[in-house]
C-alpha cells in the first residue's frame, strides 16, 4: 500500500495481532496489549493498518494504526511505532495511508486524542495537518500514575473530486 524508505503499510490481518501487540507494548503502559487491540477492533466499522520494515537483518513490525470510519468521520483509536523504527517515517506513512482510506470510505475529517505531554506525537500530528479542537482534562494516566489532559485533534480531509473539478 505504501513504501517509504523500506517501510510497507497494508491492512492488518488476524495473524498480525501478535505483531501489533508487540509494538503496542513498546508504545503504551498496558499489561495486556493484545487484549487491548482486540477490544479496539470489536466495534463495527473498525480497521487496522500495520507497517513492516527492515531491521536487524529481517522484516519486523514497525507500527500500526487502529481506526474507525462512521458516517463522514474517522477516528484513530491508537497508533504506535516500534522503538527501532521511530523517527524513520513510520508514523507519517501510517497516518497518510489511514487518511487516504478514510477519505475513500467517505470521511471528511479524522479525529484523535493525544496526551498533552506527548511532544513527539504532537509534533507529528501538527506536521500532518491536525489541529487542536478541544481538551479532555485527566483523560489519560501516565506510567507514573499521574492524570494527563488529552488534546482532541482534527484533520480535515481534502476532497479530491472537488479539487479536480475546480
Amino acid at each position: 500500500m505504501n513504501d517509504n524508505n523500506d517501510i510497507s503499510v497494508r491492512f492488518a490481518e488476524p495473524d498480525d495481532l501478535d505483531a501489533m501487540a508487540e509494538v503496542y507494548a513498546e508504545s503504551f503502559d498496558d499489561f495486556q496489549p493484545r487484549l487491548s487491540i482486540e477490544q479496539y477492533l470489536r466495534p463495527q466499522g473498525t480497521w487496522a493498518l500495520i507497517a513492516w520494515g527492515c531491521a536487524d537483518g529481517g522484516e519486523r513490525p514497525a507500527g500500526y494504526v487502529l481506526s474507525r470510519t462512521a458516517a463522514d468521520e474517522a477516528e484513530i483509536f491508537s497508533i504506535g511505532v516500534a522503538l527501532a523504527f521511530r523517527r524513520r517515517g513510520v508514523g507519517t506513512a501510517l497516518l497518510t495511508a489511514m487518511a487516504e482510506i478514510a477519505r475513500l470510505r467517505g470521511a471528511h475529517s479524522v479525529f484523535l486524542e493525544v496526551g498533552i505531554d506527548n511532544r513527539a506525537a504532537r509534533a507529528l500530528y501538527s506536521k500532518e495537518g491536525y489541529e487542536i479542537i478541544g481538551h479532555r482534562p485527566d483523560y489519560y494516566r501516565n506510567a507514573g500514575g499521574e492524570r494527563v489532559t488529552a488534546l482532541v485533534l482534527r484533520k480535515c480531509l481534502e476532497n479530491t473530486e472537488n479539487r479536480e473539478s475546480s
